[in-house]
């Protein structure tokens, strides 16, 4: 039977749960737990698919609620602000409405650029036969991903970047001041809706799309695949002897892909709201309107799935992981994920050597900044032409 936990609006008053940073918080899997009043965190693999999957579970829109009734209570009003923070919080959303069907289709455009994409060229041009050290996240995986968005929406590869950067800003903003202090965000959101109003007259593709259509999978979106494909470059940098198997033996890849997909996935935490009858997760009943955090990267690690969760085996067998979310939200761009870190992998084994750059007096990483995501926004590393 599941523990008896009284109802939301019953429970006592808990104090308010830590913030989550992804890049340090403990991957531990084990039974949901109470963060705070209301709130849940959920590490099982078990437990996170049965959250996502529940028909009545919902995206969370908790910040924009509380953002938009701060506003109200002060008489500020932030329009360009909310417009955006509704639409990456996905308002409203449900799988087949015409947002989730635009999103789908500029993946589509994107994953239809891959194929063309020469990625050993690109390694190349910033490689040397000595080894150079660069940052990975800034002078290689920008501008390729850069690029494909370019290509793929037919738009000015520098606007589209300003835009990304622009989002990203405005993310972390909103978590730096709380929904009681956005002044400072509002500019940030008036130059993006500025930027998009650029786009909106001169893209290409994707035209009879509304223009915030695009803001999660053309902008975003990006964001997860530029910090994994970071991670595995790293990773590869670290382990020097798996990288020379790789290259001998390219059979090996594929199940090198599914573990980065399992342990280096970029998003870390997730959000859903319970419906209003509750869930039952067996051994834990979570109250009406709960909100839950789902921990995906300590689910990809659930030793009751994987063993040796913690550690990279090639030779695994298939297993769904949690990396791109599951159910009726799940994300649309797992396909066109693996597609691009299969074709960088590929890139890598054929025209460079990946390794550790010598110590110097500059940090050689650092962390991202968004408390969803773990991994690297800078990492530097010696890259040699073979």
């Amino acid at each position: 039977m599941p523990s008896p936990v009284p109802p939301t609006q019953d429970a006592p008053r808990l104090a308010a749960p830590p913030a989550l940073d992804p890049n340090a918080d403990p991957l531990l899997v084990g039974l949901p737990k109470q963060r705070g009043y209301g709130q849940w965190i959920v590490s099982r693999m078990c437990d996170v698919r049965t959250v996502l999957t529940d028909p009545t579970t919902t995206v969370d829109m908790l910040t924009p609620k509380a953002m938009a009734r701060f506003m109200s209570q002060q008489g500020v009003t932030l329009e360009q602000t909310m417009e955006i923070v509704r639409i990456v919080a996905r308002a409203h959303r449900v799988p087949n409405d015409a947002e989730r069907r635009d999103a789908i289709a500029i993946t589509r455009l994107f994953q239809g650029t891959l194929q063309d994409l020469d990625m050993a060229s690109a390694l190349g041009a910033i490689a040397s036969t000595e080894g150079r050290t660069v940052d990975v996240m800034a002078d290689l995986l920008r501008p390729i991903l850069g690029a494909c968005r370019a290509t793929a929406l037919a738009i000015d590869p520098e606007l589209g970047q300003r835009v990304e950067d622009g989002l990203l800003a405005i993310m972390l903003t909103v978590e730096r001041h709380g929904p009681s202090d956005l002044a400072p965000v509002e500019p940030l959101a008036r130059a993006v809706m500025q930027d998009l109003s650029i786009l909106e007259k001169t893209r290409g593709k994707a035209r009879e799309m509304p223009i915030t259509h695009w803001i999660f999978p053309a902008f975003l979106a990006l964001l997860p695949i530029t910090y994994t494909s970071v991670s595995m470059l790293a990773h590869l940098a670290e382990t020097p002897e798996l990288q020379e198997t790789l290259r001998a033996r390219p059979e090996l890849r594929p199940g090198y892909i599914r573990e980065v997909e399992r342990l280096m996935t970029s998003i870390r935490y997730g959000t859903r709201q319970i419906g209003a009858t509750g869930l039952n997760l067996g051994d834990v009943w979570l109250p009406p309107r709960s909100l839950v955090v789902l921990d995906f990267s300590a689910a990809n690690r659930d030793p009751a799935l994987w063993q040796e969760p913690d550690t990279c085996l090639l030779d695994r067998p298939r297993q769904p992981t949690a990396t791109f979310s599951l159910g009726p939200l799940a994300c649309v761009g797992g396909q066109a994920s693996r597609q691009f870190l299969s074709l960088l992998l590929d890139a890598v084994m054929q025209r460079v050597r990946v390794s550790l750059p010598q110590p110097g007096a500059e940090p050689d990483r650092l962390v991202t900044q968004w408390s969803i995501t773990r991994g690297y926004r800078l990492c530097r590393l010696c890259l040699s032409t073979l």
